[in-house]
């Protein structure tokens, strides 16, 4: 009855053991927990040799944020300058970007913000805007 007993014992700690070693290798799933807002860059360039007033704004799209405009900006840039504009967002997504020049229609893009992806916006006239992605 004793050597029962002991290997009854023996028996249920190794399948303990053998459960515990199972169980730990599978990842456990963390609690989701919303993103830490993070500022993207987005450079603005004036390719052009002449004085522009740019408008930028960006705004969530494709449910991103609920279409809800995040940012607008008016600056006035001189021929060859160019600056950083920087956009604080909390959910990476799709943005689109709308630039105007000195009042001209504007120029539209949709592109993606994540904490390592920005924007590159070049002016090269009134009427001639590139908006690219950029990996930061």
């Amino acid at each position: 009855m004793k050597k029962t007993s002991i290997v009854l014992v023996l028996a249920a700690v190794g399948i303990a053991a053998i459960c515990i070693l199972v169980l730990s290798a599978f990842p456990q799933e963390e609690p989701f927990a919303p993103p830490s807002p993070f500022s993207v860059g987005i450079l603005v360039v004036n390719r052009d040799n002449v004085s522009h007033q740019v408008h930028v704004s960006v705004s969530g799209v494709n449910g991103t944020l609920d279409n809800a405009l995040l940012s607008s900006e008016n600056f006035t840039f001189v021929g060859g300058e160019e600056r950083i504009y920087s956009v604080t967002i909390n959910q990476v997504g799709e943005y689109l970007y709308s630039v105007s020049v000195d009042g001209n229609s504007p120029h539209t893009a949709v592109r993606g913000l994540d904490p390592t992806a920005g924007a590159i916006i070049t002016i090269l006239s009134d009427q001639e805007v590139e908006i690219a992605p950029t990996i930061t």
